[in-house]
């Protein structure tokens, strides 16, 4: 029986703004789950109704419960998870879905070993996807990783995301008290050569059908970041999907892959080569892009996971720039040292095409929600974390 309902887990996330926005638009009835009850999302006029549910990081068994039995109540047509937790947690019950509710993702396995970073880069090697030079401490001795390897070099939590927890370290000396620091907080990690982002930080946000092959890709340049170091874009620009985004795709048909996932590349000024950084099995956050560009995202995701057919354009705009305003641009400004220089870098022409991930004269009451949310987020420690904790 359909509802023209959908569920959109992780309302604090942009990408999950972006997909109520589209569906919303479109006539259907979009629900929002979120852990917290002011979310950006909460406050979107295309969100049909919010839910609080458990948090999926603390209470795993409890979020899955409770969105088993609010999609077996409310017979949602569609369910999509937006974050990695709540990605992971959805997969592994997805086989206790009611048979009209439908959703497009992997299995924990597959969205896990993409996740881990040792894993991942161990993938692209076997393929043949260039990745910057990486070491392994769980197979090779720190000392003599520090003796072989060309610094700076970055020590990288191996299940951590968003540049969380990711230490720069300049000189052999420093490698193994920055890696056994990394190791108390985080559990694993590897030891990656540093890649200088002046050749410039690419993104792929693509969706997978059934069969492993990439029903819609789009490919972005990030122009700025919060923090500098590494984190979400807060600026960028459609870009061509140029020859080597091909290559870059292998690592996902390597593994079967199914559903929507994100890449992130550099250009290697040194040898010229594009080098991939991280796959996250999961949708990007900068999504509104892809949509505001030509590449319809939600209903691509939508018609796979139905099974209608789906057809999406092979060409997209590439001269559209992305804005994230509230709260990150605010953030870059504090974050560095000359901020009336950082001011007049984040200024706009006017001329330029722009869309953006929060503002919206369609939908104002989000930049409330935006408020709402970042002041939640810094009175609380755990989730203060999740914003300053980035980069190094």
């Amino acid at each position: 029986m359909q509802t023209n309902k959908v569920l959109i887990t992780d309302g604090r996330t942009l990408s999950c703004l972006a997909f109520v926005r589209k569906l919303g638009r479109e006539g259907m009835a979009v629900h929002v789950g979120e852990s917290f009850k002011r979310n950006i999302t909460a406050y979107s006029k295309f969100t049909s109704e919010s839910h609080v549910y458990p948090s999926a990081e603390d209470d795993p068994a409890g979020f899955k419960t409770y969105l088993l039995e609010l999609i077996q109540r409310e017979q949602y047509d569609f369910v999509l998870p937006t974050r990695d937790t709540t990605t992971i947690a959805l997969a592994e019950i997805q086989d206790q879905l009611p048979t009209d509710t439908n959703m497009l993702v992997d299995t924990p396995e597959k969205i896990q070993r993409l996740n881990d970073k040792h894993r991942c880069a161990k993938l692209a090697e076997q393929v043949g996807v260039p990745i910057p030079t990486t070491y392994y401490p769980s197979e090779t001795p720190i000392e003599e990783i520090s003796s072989k390897a060309e610094f700076p070099v970055l020590v990288k939590p191996t299940d951590a995301s968003g540049s969380r927890g990711i230490q720069r370290v300049e000189t052999p000396q420093e490698l193994r008290p920055t890696y056994h620091s990394v190791l108390h907080e985080h559990g694993n990690a590897i030891v990656q050569e540093f890649v200088d982002h002046s050749g410039g930080h690419f993104s792929i946000g693509t969706v997978f059908d059934r069969k492993s092959k990439p029903q819609a890709v789009h490919v972005y340049k990030e122009l700025l970041q919060y923090p500098d170091s590494g984190g979400p874009a807060i600026q960028a620009v459609s870009s061509d999907p140029e020859p080597w985004v091909e290559e870059m795709l292998t690592i996902l048909e390597a593994v079967n892959w199914v559903g929507p996932a994100h890449m992130d590349v550099l250009f290697d000024p040194v040898d010229e080569t594009y080098k991939l950084l991280e796959v996250n099995p999961r949708i990007w956050m900068s999504v509104a892009l892809s949509i505001k560009s030509g590449v319809d995202i939600p209903n691509v995701i939508l018609n796979l996971a139905t099974g209608t057919d789906t057809t999406d354009p092979q060409s997209y705009r590439t001269d559209l720039h992305y804005r994230w305003v509230l709260p990150n641009e605010i953030l870059w400004i504090l974050n560095g040292g000359d901020r009336v220089d950082r001011i007049k870098k984040i200024a706009f022409d006017r001329k330029i095409p722009v869309c953006y991930g929060v503002l919206s004269r369609e939908d104002p009451f989000t930049i409330i929600g935006t408020l709402a949310q970042s002041a939640d987020f810094l009175l609380d420690t755990e989730k203060r974390q999740l914003i300053f904790d980035r980069g190094w």
